[in-house]
């Protein structure tokens, strides 16, 4: 009965927004799939905002992207808690401001999720894109679908439904298979080398890393096209983001102005601030420098992640060692194995030592790693946060050599970004990370009272400063 209740809102909500977009004739930039859809859009929505000064752009603050939230993100509705008087009331928001608000904005950007079948059907019902942009296909929400095959299937309803423009990553297989049935416009973005078929690409990747803030400087180009950019964004799947952002930009100028961005800009420096979580930078303890990507985790971003801290540490950092920490992939299901074994390809000839936090990484990976003759007594394994994180500290004290230290994993139950926290240099930086509401933070201390790993911790306010 609560689920229909819950359906039949969600179907109420996206009528009402399917209207409200309707009836201020909006702009819609859509991202979509399963790996990086989040920094995409925010990378988007920060690139246009900086450019566009005649238009009212916006895109929520939040990961608001499924069945309810991608409604409450067109109405402007950034906090929603399930309950009965929130609900009534936002239904009562929502009203309103579809009778009497005045145009809220010419340009959103959305960002669509989804993870089961038939959703994205539901999604398109509310709006189809102006522009659609394709990032990259992973092994997540798998129980639902059974493979990425599935998902994919799936997921590619937005390309197909896009109605002027689409931005395909080209080092994306599934992507790539769409190009041949599509009727609009599109350019192929690439997020990994330089040595590329796409028609946005990158080269000439360097670093630097002055006054405790690391930049990288590169060349982007599209087709016979080139910007040199310099950037916080350290992550070549950033580079392809940016691109696409910029070329975006340049199709909204075209349509208003007939004139290329291009044509102003030789070299240019980007600034970006990206939800917490998706590799942000900090100063660690001891010395340390710590890139923290604690929001979430699949496999083909821990390559990534482990891809690009290597090249900063070649660049920069040569003398220092590299300590991973890895915990547990979610939502992998019948994958959950294979996925996870599948990362020890990744950490074999980068990390220094490595530290597995929960059950499949020290299940599996674990595991994996000792059949391909990893150096076993570099691996520590722990059972939750609080272990590693009093473990880690105490062993950067010991070792005195400087360390890069990366953190990936997914969320919920193991809430690494904690340890993160113990490990700041500058304790104001904890409110950068990711899962720090009120809300994240009550659900925190409920988990760790019951006593972690068999811990018998029951005041974690004094463990993590609450």
């Amino acid at each position: 009965m609560k689920k229909k209740i819950f359906n039949f809102y969600c179907k109420l909500l996206a009528f009402l927004a399917k209207n409200y977009l309707k009836k201020h004739k909006v702009f819609v930039i859509w991202v979509n799939w399963s790996v990086g859809k989040t920094t995409a859009r925010m990378i988007i929505y920060q690139t246009l905002s900086k450019f566009i000064n005649n238009k009212k752009i916006y895109t929520s603050s939040k990961n608001f992207n499924w069945e309810l939230w991608l409604s409450l993100s067109i109405f402007k509705i950034e906090e929603f808690e399930p309950s009965f008087f929130c609900s009534i009331k936002t239904f009562f928001q929502t009203i309103i401001k579809l009778l009497f608000s005045r145009q809220p904005y010419d340009i959103i950007i959305l960002e669509y999720g989804i993870d089961r079948p038939l959703e994205m059907e539901f999604l398109l019902e509310i709006i189809k894109p102006n522009i659609g942009v394709f990032t990259a296909i992973d092994s997540v929400h798998s129980l639902q679908f059974g493979s990425p095959n599935e998902i994919a299937k799936e997921e590619k309803k937005m390309i197909e439904n896009t109605v002027e423009f689409a931005f395909l990553n080209v080092d994306d297989w599934y992507a790539m298979s769409l190009i041949k049935n599509l009727e609009i416009d599109y350019l192929t973005y690439q997020t990994e080398w330089y040595d590329s078929t796409g028609d946005i690409s990158f080269e000439n990747e360097k670093f630097s890393y002055e006054e405790n803030k690391l930049l990288v400087n590169f060349d982007l180009k599209i087709k016979e096209k080139n910007i040199n950019v310099t950037t916080n964004l350290i992550w070549k799947a950033h580079y392809g983001y940016i691109w696409v952002s910029l070329a975006i930009l340049d199709i909204i100028n075209y349509r208003e102005w007939k004139q290329s961005i291009f044509e102003k800009f030789e070299d240019i420096f980007l600034d970006y601030k990206l939800q917490a979580g998706r590799l942000s930078v900090f100063d660690g303890v001891d010395g340390s420098i710590i890139f923290d990507s604690t929001y979430n985790s699949s496999p083909l971003s821990v390559k990534k992640i482990l891809n690009t801290v290597h090249n900063i540490k070649k660049d920069l950092f040569s003398d220092r060692d590299l300590r991973i920490i890895l915990w547990d992939m979610r939502e992998l299901w019948d994958l959950t194995e294979s996925d996870h074994r599948k990362v020890a390809g990744y950490v074999y000839s980068l990390a220094d030592k490595l530290f597995l936090v929960w059950e499949s990484m020290n299940n599996y990976l674990k595991d994996e790693l000792e059949k391909i003759w990893f150096d076993m007594s570099l691996i520590y394994s722990f059972d939750d946060s609080i272990a590693l994180w009093n473990f880690v500290k105490q062993e950067l004290k010991r070792d005195k050599r400087k360390k890069l230290i990366i953190a990936k994993g997914s969320q919920n139950t193991i809430f690494l970004e904690e340890a993160v926290k113990i490990l700041l240099k500058n304790p104001e930086d904890s409110d950068k990370l990711t899962r720090q509401s009120s809300w994240w933070k009550n659900k925190k201390k409920a988990w760790f009272h019951k006593g972690v790993g068999g811990l018998g911790i029951t005041h974690p306010g004094a463990v993590f400063g609450w």
